[in-house]
């Protein structure tokens, strides 16, 4: 049987961690951009607060750089599929629409395969199981 390089046959658990930080993209993208525009708001003085006087700021910034290592391993994958296929896997995927007419089945299940093992190798979901 002739596997493919990108077969995540044997690794089910990454596919579908990979598959739903995929789907999860725009929340988490959402929330960074939230967090981005925390700083605009005018209602702050300059005053603590709460009872621990840690600064806001630092959480933000923690929360921020962990989102941010969210994304990063979809949007490195993305990058290593051809242009003309992407947005027609975003939508099948995220939006769960049908794939467009200019490719044939075969060759968009090939991309998505890609796809998925791209974004579980980033995100590190790979990772050999010590026995």
């Amino acid at each position: 049987m002739n596997r493919s390089k990108y077969s995540l046959a044997h690794h089910p658990e990454a596919r579908q961690r990979a598959l739903w930080l995929i789907r999860d993209y725009p929340h988490i993208k959402a929330r960074l951009d939230q967090i981005d525009g925390y700083g605009s708001g005018g209602g702050n003085d300059g005053q603590p607060r709460a009872r621990n006087p840690k600064s806001p700021v630092e959480g933000l910034a923690i929360k921020r750089a962990a989102l941010a290592d969210q994304l990063r391993p979809v949007d490195l994958a993305f990058d290593e599929i051809p242009e003309e296929y992407r947005r027609g896997l975003w939508l099948n995927i995220v939006e769960r629409q049908r794939y467009p007419d200019y490719a044939a089945l075969k060759t968009w299940q090939r991309q998505r395969q890609k796809l998925l093992w791209y974004v579980a190798e980033y995100a590190g979901f790979l990772v050999e199981k010590i026995s």
